[in-house]
């Protein structure tokens, strides 16, 4: 087996040739990237670096958002040695400067004008940086720095260090020790500061062939990258699989044209957080209910026969041909259109991870004919732990775990795993990495899981779990979930631990919610009116009663906030990839205790919510 990941990917180079690696979008128009032009670009930057001065084992950071050059660098700094480091493009100078800091990056690359601003500031702090370059020169025409290059002249100092020692970078890529850190992901910090987990290129090599073993690709597959490559998520896609498989990569252009570029590429494998697929799933539905009565009707009747279909054959019998004719019909007149008009008719692998999800946004999919499944893993695993499959898929489980890995309950029900896929440990934190792995090697993931028939079903976050003041045990995810099914609905969080009722602060799916609102002529000028408007509320009141019908007594929502302002990952709201950060947002123990005025707040200092907005149901 090739032992590193940059090796990995330069036989693929040599494979694929000519063939598609890398597509984006360029004035209305879809460039076309070679895997040779790709490779090209990876040996000019990991040249560089290493004229540069690069030693084996430093650290470079990347700020930006997807593009090319992004993995040109990504692979470029891991084949000169180096270990990456991606930060989130929505950083703030304080976040960048505590990253650089911590992980005495000796080179940073950033995208553009804004990315460069945010960190010009900071360079006399970094002791340890000592360049910075930029990819797009747009907007700063004259602009001359002494730490500072554009990536043009950069990559032509490597291409010249090539000419006069063309074994440079093949040299230092024969050096790499497999055992060593190929980059450093640092965690969301739901629970803290970030921690930078650092992921071996054994890790990775090892973790893109196992998923392969569950769900095969082939080097005719292509996928679009729109998730950040500061998450583990991203590098999965875009770059440990595509390393294995030589399948294409398309960047999207920006997060607002996603949609619209599923539409033009129209993929064969795709993955993404929840809330992309539950939006999907709501722009359906609510276009549904503003047709014509004939297509309702159609829709309706489409999915009633695909379910029963399917319901019918995980049964273990065989459906009627009647039934099988039925179904093949309305897929041809109603859900084959549908796939198409969404931009998913051609995807054989549909993946839902870094979030829980519900069981009925799965089934939801796989009816309209997208085979969605469900994926379970942390950064520390390198990124999967299980994964259903795509051929005998059971929306509800995250299927069995990876071929190859060890996977048992601890007696609290907490998740532990051993094997090739954990991490190296936190960089400057042995004792959290001791606390994290233990003696016998297995991770300690903090998730609470089930066995059912082989496959694991994950329950909730350990610290996440509510007990209520009658001792009962609550999984909020599991309630949200029920609650994030609703149109009108984006995300939910809920409250309650030490309590004697459940209460759910809510954030309105601003689209579908103004859509109600211009349909039913309510007046409003902003975010938090809307949330007032007692329309607004009576239509959420509803929703959580919906959600309500699902679940036990002890379950029940007996009180809801509608938020007055949406989640910003700026202000430390959510994650990158869309967890909310619980402790930033709820302090229940103080709900009774604040009075009803506009100064008056449920929450932290930082991030609080109005107790006004609180209404029964």
């Amino acid at each position: 087996m090739v032992g590193t990941l940059p090796a990995l990917f330069f036989e693929q180079v040599r494979a694929r040739g000519s063939a598609l690696a890398l597509r984006q979008k360029r004035l209305g128009l879809w460039r076309r990237l070679s895997w040779l032009e790709y490779g090209r670009s990876v040996t000019a930057v990991a040249a560089a670096l290493i004229d540069a001065g690069l030693r084996p084992g430093e650290r470079v950071a990347i700020l930006g958002d997807n593009r090319p050059e992004w993995l040109y660098c990504h692979l470029g700094i891991m084949a000169a040695g180096g270990a990456s480091v991606g930060i989130y493009p929505t950083s703030s100078p304080e976040q960048i400067a505590w990253l650089l800091e911590h992980c005495e990056a000796r080179l940073l690359f950033v995208e553009n004008a804004e990315q460069l601003d945010k960190v010009l500031a900071l360079l006399p702090r970094l002791r340890a940086l000592r360049r910075v370059v930029i990819w797009d020169a747009k907007g700063l025409w004259g602009f001359t720095h002494d730490q500072a290059v554009f990536f043009d002249a950069f990559t032509a100092q490597g291409e010249a260090a090539l000419q006069a020692s063309p074994a440079l970078v093949a040299e230092r890529l024969a050096g790499i020790d497999p055992e060593g850190t190929a980059m450093i992901i640092y965690t969301s910090g739901t629970t803290g500061p970030p921690k930078g987990a650092m992921l071996s290129h054994r890790n990775i090599v090892w973790m893109s062939a196992a998923l392969l073993a569950v769900n095969p690709l082939t080097p005719q597959d292509e996928t679009i990258s729109c998730l950040p490559f500061a998450h583990v998520y991203e590098n999965i896609l875009s770059v440990f699989q595509p390393a294995r498989v030589g399948y294409a990569v398309s960047f999207v252009e920006r997060p607002e044209t996603l949609f619209d570029n599923l539409r033009e590429v129209s993929p064969t494998y795709f993955g993404h957080v929840p809330r992309l697929w539950e939006k999907l799933m709501s722009g359906v539905e609510l276009k549904m209910a503003d047709s014509t009565l004939l297509k309702r009707v159609l829709y309706r009747a489409a999915l009633r026969l695909s379910r029963a279909l399917a319901r019918k054959r995980a049964e273990g019998g065989r459906p009627s041909l009647a039934l099988r004719a039925a179904a093949r019909l309305a897929d041809w007149i109603v859900l084959g259109p549908l796939r198409r008009q969404l931009g998913l008719e051609r995807l054989k692998l549909a993946v839902c991870a870094a979030a829980p999800a519900s069981p009925e946004l799965f089934a939801y999919f796989r009816a309209i004919g997208v085979p969605l499944i469900e994926g379970y893993g942390q950064t520390e695993a390198t990124g999967v732990i299980s994964i259903d499959s795509a051929t005998d898929p059971r929306p509800g489980t995250v299927g069995v775990p990876i071929p190859g890995i060890e996977v048992r309950l601890a007696e609290d029900g907490e998740i532990l795993t051993r094997g090739p896929h954990v991490f190296r440990g936190y960089l400057k934190d042995d004792a959290l990495t001791r606390e994290t792995v233990d003696p016998e090697g297995f991770l300690h993931t903090g998730d609470i899981g089930v066995f059912e028939d082989g496959r694991l079903r994950i329950i909730d976050r350990k610290k996440d779990i509510i007990v209520t003041a009658g001792g009962k045990n609550i999984t909020p995810a599991f309630i949200e979930n029920k609650l994030k099914l609703s149109s009108y609905i984006e995300d939910a969080v809920v409250i309650g631990d030490r309590r004697k009722y459940l209460i759910a602060l809510l954030l309105i799916d601003e689209d579908n919610v103004t859509r109600y609102a211009q349909d039913h002529r309510l007046p409003f000028a902003t975010f938090a009116e809307l949330t007032r408007e007692p329309s607004i509320v009576r239509l959420l009141h509803a929703e959580v009663d919906r959600a309500n019908r699902a679940l036990s007594q002890a379950e029940a929502v007996k009180r809801f906030a509608l938020l007055p302002r949406r989640f910003y990952e700026e202000e430390g709201d959510v994650t990158p990839t869309r967890k909310v950060k619980r402790r930033n947002l709820a302090l229940p123990s103080q709900l009774h205790r604040i009075p009803r005025c506009p100064g008056s707040f449920l929450g932290t200092a930082k991030n609080t919510w109005p107790r006004s907005h609180i209404s029964d149901t």
